[in-house]
């Protein structure tokens, strides 16, 4: 279980409405205190006072949230008429989609589905709401509708590794009755199930198969149950082997994460138990062959050099390929990897500084030096690592987004974006966020998104403004990418744990993009991603003020936590920085586990970091750290330390 979360793919944005109750936002403008005034005097039942105020508020951005507020408490078939008026004028709030689809639930649960039909209609193909789908077609059906035209639909519904709701029944009912259920649609569910649900299910499902089937599902019970089973003699009866084939293939998969050796024992003692097909045997045999290279087993490096020409377009096979050459100083089998990769995969800095090192190992140094010359300009991991291999200097290459002065306007005076503005101010974060998706969607130029990247960043909504530039796919532009926010903060704090603020910056801006109020899907907080958790525990130990969750909004607050917790992991795991940012992402007693996979130079103990998460936390923390030493003016050896020193063992 992990002590920090991270990764900006896992982060939200939340509001601290969602977690517990907290004082108004302080320096407010006159409009903003009395749209707050407003929602209380309507959440009171102070009819008089809400619309006083309301009327004031009638050109105030803010001014349709009282309106939806209003008319979520109304969602009858008498109110329609207004709930309409509402969407067609605020088509563009995301508003207009919520209060849709409040209505649509409310007349759904009341049961007006003569309405609710009528809503729903336009979004019965896009929508993943099984409850509505199938009232929605019993209402259809109930109304005279042929069966024949939702069969398709009914056996998506009904074609899941799930429960479907109760509301289902009826629908499926009638669809199995006029013989739609057939063996084909049966097998596949139950084949998901299997894999994917839970054993009850997998039992009611095993009444669909033939009779001369159904024994299959004790075999998937006792598999899922103990892998380890199919060792056993005589386990698989050899009565389908298309059936008992993939409960072999899921329970050597299992066993290949745990214990290696054993799994190889097991695989070479069964996989003749029953005939498997070519795609079955890859199957196993991919599986076990990550399994064994992520813990650096002899047997690795015997399937990657036997299989080198095979399963070239996945790109894990090959990354655990090179990983395992890398260990075992296979110069030339990486070379020869390289040349027979997929063209976008050869193209990646990562396989072009290894093609070259691997060239200048060979005893190639002159065809490598033009290679390694061109990574060097990147700002990038292996970028770093080519021109601190060259002694040349490390590249920011900041260039400014080109936005010009007409469209920046025309973008921050968009509906969007003022209500966004208000939003934020009020630190209403999803609803800012809702906005602001809203009017990206719209948005048909990269200027115009860089534009909004820009207002984002001057905000100081820092991981909203990182988000949205990369959608515009301009990457150069460092001020907004890596913002410098409370560098005071991390300054002061960095002499206080005798660790570089650009390292501390690094971690920030790979954890939460610079979102003080970010919450990760972890329920990490924050700047630097705090469990409150974490941080009830190593509060007391390091003598930190910290009453609540709440706390770890405030960046003095967070810094000083993260920090101190960074600095701990240092001093435990050998004062190795990598093993340090590697244990913030995913644990210290996953480096504890790690170490034993062997000792090798310290770029590629990072190349075979067993969690890919981790593995490319590592790189980017170790790039944003070098970036944010640039930015300050620091001097900073991390990429010294990462080609010159060994790692694990």
């Amino acid at each position: 279980m992990r002590i920090l979360a991270s990764s900006l793919l896992l982060t939200i944005v939340t509001s601290f409405s969602t977690v517990q109750a907290k004082p108004a936002p302080k320096n407010l403008n006159p409009n903003q205190k009395t749209f707050l005034a407003a929602e209380k005097a309507f959440a009171d039942g102070d009819a008089a006072t809400y619309q006083q105020l309301k009327e004031s508020l009638s050109h105030y951005p803010l001014y349709p949230y009282l309106l939806y507020g209003e008319l979520s408490k109304n969602l009858n078939p008498q109110n329609r008429i207004s709930i309409d008026n509402f969407v067609k004028l605020y088509a563009n709030s995301p508003l207009s989609d919520r209060l849709i689809s409040s209505y649509i639930n409310s007349l759904a649960n009341k049961g007006h589905y003569d309405l609710m039909s009528e809503y729903f209609a336009e979004q019965f193909t896009e929508s993943n709401n099984a409850k509505l789908k199938c009232l929605y077609i019993q209402h259809q059906l109930n109304n005279g509708a042929p069966l024949k035209q939702y069969v398709n639909d009914i056996g998506k519904l009904w074609n899941v590794p799930k429960s479907q709701a109760k509301e289902c029944d009826g629908v499926f009912a009638r669809w199995s009755n006029a013989g739609h259920l057939d063996h084909k649609i049966a097998y596949e569910r139950y084949y998901q199930t299997a894999h994917e649900g839970a054993v009850g299910l997998l039992k009611y499902l095993s009444r669909f198969l033939h009779k001369d089937e159904q024994y299959i599902t004790e075999l998937w019970q006792k598999v899922k149950a103990d892998p380890g089973v199919v060792a056993q003699r005589n386990f698989f009866p050899q009565k389908n082997p298309n059936l008992e084939a993939p409960v072999l293939v899921y329970a050597i998969k299992k066993l290949a994460w745990g214990d290696r050796d054993a799994a190889h024992r097991v695989w070479q003692k069964t996989q003749r138990a029953i005939p498997l097909a070519q795609g079955h045997k890859n199957e196993v045999e991919r599986t076990m062959f990550l399994a064994q290279a992520t813990e650096n087993k002899k047997r690795a490096l015997t399937w990657a050099k036997r299989h080198l020409n095979d399963m070239l377009e996945d790109e894990l096979v090959n990354h655990w390929k090179l990983a395992t050459f890398l260990r075992h100083n296979q110069w030339k089998r990486i070379q020869e990897l390289y040349h027979i990769l997929p063209n976008e995969q050869k193209e990646t800095l990562q396989w072009r500084y290894w093609f070259a090192i691997a060239l200048e190992k060979s005893g190639q140094a002159v065809e490598a030096m033009p290679l390694l010359q061109q990574i060097a300009k990147e700002r990038d991991y292996y970028g770093y690592k080519a021109a601190t291999r060259l002694k040349l200097p490390l590249q920011l290459n900041h260039q400014d987004a080109p936005i010009s002065d007409e469209v920046f306007q025309q973008v921050s005076k968009s509906a969007n974006i003022e209500r966004a503005r208000e939003l934020y101010a009020l630190e209403r974060y999803i609803n800012a966020s809702r906005e602001w998706r809203e009017q990206l969607n719209r948005m048909d130029s990269p200027e115009q998104i860089m534009a909004a990247a820009k207002i984002a960043n001057q905000w100081g909504w820092y991981n909203q403004a990182i988000i949205t530039i990369a959608k515009a796919k301009h990457w150069d532009d460092t001020n907004i990418r890596f913002p410098t926010a409370f560098e005071e903060d991390y300054v002061a704090m960095a002499k206080k744990v005798d660790l570089p603020p650009q390292w501390l910056m690094g971690v920030t801006r790979q954890e939460s993009a610079y979102g003080p109020f970010a919450v990760s899907g972890a329920g990490a907080y924050g700047l630097m991603q705090v469990l409150p958790s974490t941080a009830k525990i190593y509060s007391k130990k390091l003598g930190i003020g910290y009453q609540g969750r709440n706390d770890l909004f405030n960046p003095d607050t967070n810094i000083e936590m993260g920090s101190h917790y960074l600095k701990l992991r240092y001093q435990e795991l050998d004062n190795n920085p990598i093993y340090a940012s590697a244990a913030y992402n995913a644990g210290k007693h996953r480096i504890d586990k790690w170490k034993p996979f062997g000792r090798h130079p310290t770029d590629i103990w990072i190349e075979a970091i067993p969690y890919t998460e981790t593995r490319d936390y590592i790189k980017k923390v170790m790039t944003y750290r070098m970036i944010y030493a640039l930015k300050l003016g620091k001097k900073d050896d991390i990429f010294e330390y990462i080609l010159n020193t060994q790692t694990g063992g």
